[in-house]
Order: structure tokens, then sequence, then C-alpha cells
């Protein structure tokens, strides 16, 4: 459960409920970003080397997103680019600091991924979910409060900080609901296989930034 968080996040959760209810018909292209405010110091260069690379340690959480929000559906192909915008010293370490993948579903369904750590306003992380009768849209433009100030600088509002910031309720309610499985021994919320699914994923995508060609999704 702990690596995916983001399904416990009352917006997601909500956007869950209304696809599975059938709100948006039959979704079948979820389009997710992960990207963090720019760190002018590089500090997040010392983990980088141990990160797994962008779309392991970024797009992870989007790709499980995708197959929550698609109703779990078998990946069978990926592909990935991906280019350094500032941080040139990911170059020896074979990372990117902007990365887009498309993953494919058995069924049709399609899934684009976003990864950056080069944001200047905030962390911003929104995911989109489109069906055939309509779709959903969460956490666009990442804004910390629903005030929007009007100025002799423009009409503009606070963005969030960082992924905590952004999920601090969702943690909490993750760790409430592992410590309810425990006490009762019920289900976890999130299958070991749903967290295996999602890293395989993750890793076929990164095989194909690497390679430059798409990569077959074997089970």
């Amino acid at each position: 459960m702990v690596g995916f968080v983001r399904r416990f996040d009352p917006s997601h959760a909500h956007a869950f409920d209304s696809v599975r209810q059938g709100d948006i018909g039959r979704p079948f292209l979820v389009r997710s970003q992960t990207c963090d405010r720019l760190d002018p110091d590089g500090g997040f260069l010392a983990f980088a080397p141990t990160s797994g690379g962008i779309f392991m340690d970024c797009s992870v959480h989007d790709v499980d997103l995708a197959r929550w929000m698609l109703g779990n559906p078998k990946a069978t192909r990926a592909f990935a680019s991906g280019t350094i915008a500032i941080h040139d010293d990911l170059a020896t370490m074979g990372d990117v600091d902007n990365g887009l993948a498309i993953v494919e579903f058995e069924g049709g369904a399609r899934a684009v991924f976003y990864a950056s750590r080069t944001f200047a306003h905030g962390h911003e992380q929104h995911t989109e979910i489109i069906g055939t009768q309509g779709k959903l849209l969460i956490g666009q433009g990442a804004p910390r409060d629903h005030v929007v100030r009007s100025d002799v600088h423009g009409v503009r509002h606070q963005a969030t900080a960082d992924f905590f910031e952004r999920f601090s309720d969702a943690f909490r309610h993750e760790l409430t609901a592992f410590v309810n499985a425990c006490r009762t021994g019920g289900d976890s919320p999130l299958s070991l296989q749903d967290a295996t699914e999602a890293t395989r994923i993750a890793r076929a995508i990164t095989a194909s930034l690497h390679h430059g060609q798409p990569q077959e999704i074997q089970r």
C-alpha cells in the first residue's frame, strides 16, 4: 500500500467512484502527470542514482492510478521519450528531468504520462480520465487553496509546494486503512498484484526510455 497513496486521496477516490458508477461512460484514456517544483540547487541529484529513474520514482504513481481508473486492464506495450531541460548531470545516470510515456492496454484503453522535475511554480499533479460520455479532471493548476489574486501582476493563485502538502490527507487515510486491515484481518485496499503490475509497467517505460524503442510487456 505504501507506494500508492494516491488511491486514498479524497479527490481521486471520488473520481474513481464516479467512473465505477458510469458517470462518464466507458473510460478509455487516462492522462496523468507528476511534476515537481524545480530545485535550483539540484539537491535531488544525490538521490537520483538510486531512484530508479524519473518514471520509477514519479510516474509509477500515475501508472497505478491509470490501471485503477481503467478497471485494471493488462498492459501490453509501452513507449517513452525524455529530455534534459536543466539538470545536465542526469545524462551520466541515463536519466532525464522531463519524460513522456504512452502505455497500451488490452481492450483498446491507453494512458499517457508526463513526469518533470523542473516546474517553476510548484508541485503539480493532475489526472484526467476520458470516457465515452464525459471526462473527469483532478488537480488542474495545483491550487493551494481557492483564493485567486488579481492585481498589477495578473490573475493567479498560490501553488502546492510539494507532494507532502498535496497528499497529506491521503497519507492519513492510507495509514488508517492499513491499521484497520491489520486489526480486523480484512483485505488490504491495495493488492500485492496491483503494486507489482504498476512497477512492471514503470520498468518497461524506463527500458523504452533507455533503448529508444517500444517495449512489449509480458506477464
